[in-house]
């Protein structure tokens, strides 16, 4: 498990469709990544999906999700995970949700993403992390800048966006391990 000052981040477990279908399935929840009707996925199809990852003995998986859970409680509050990694290039892309909408604003997600991004660096020998979010997604934004992220460029029209039913722009971020060394002690 990876233990940051507030949140414990552990691998996701059979049972753990029971929060992902709650999460997954709520507009509200996943409307910031364009889903504003939810994932639309069923129960089944989430525990299939998890019984498919928990079974993969691979120690360095190209994809992995872990369950975001409160130090003290244990509570899932969120979830996040990693894909694509490369071990050729050494980088991959992460993402992050605070599910638990009463939990959002309380420092958790900085807490999680900050062990997190320690973890990929240290964990899958990581050069660079990526990440992409919704161009108006300026919470976010805020967030990995407040982590080192950079701002590289938009990526025009990249994305379906259910709000709106039309294509809108895609924000690209990275983070390098040089400049995460430098800054992660003053964070």
């Amino acid at each position: 498990m990876i233990e940051g000052k507030k949140i414990m981040i552990r691998q996701l477990e059979l049972g753990d469709e029971e929060y992902l279908y709650k999460w997954w399935n709520t507009g509200e929840m996943m409307e910031h990544a364009t889903h504003v009707f939810g994932v639309l996925q069923s129960k089944q199809t989430i525990q299939d999906s998890i019984k498919r990852e928990t079974e993969n003995t691979n120690l360095f998986p190209e994809n992995k999700r872990f369950l975001i859970c409160k130090k003290d409680s244990f509570e899932p509050i969120g979830e996040m995970n990693y894909v694509g990694w490369n071990a050729r290039n050494q980088k991959c892309e992460f993402g992050i949700k605070i599910c638990e909408v009463g939990e959002q604003g309380k420092g958790y997600g900085k807490d999680a993403l900050y062990h997190f991004i320690d973890f990929l660096f240290r964990f899958l020998n990581l050069n660079k992390i990526e990440l992409t979010s919704m161009k108006d997604n300026i919470r976010a934004h805020n967030l990995y800048k407040s982590l080192g992220f950079k701002e590289i460029g938009i990526i025009r029209e990249a994305c379906f966006d259910s709000r709106i039913g039309q294509f809108s722009d895609v924000v690209y971020m990275d983070l390098l391990k040089r400049e995460w060394i430098q800054i992660k002690g003053r964070i």
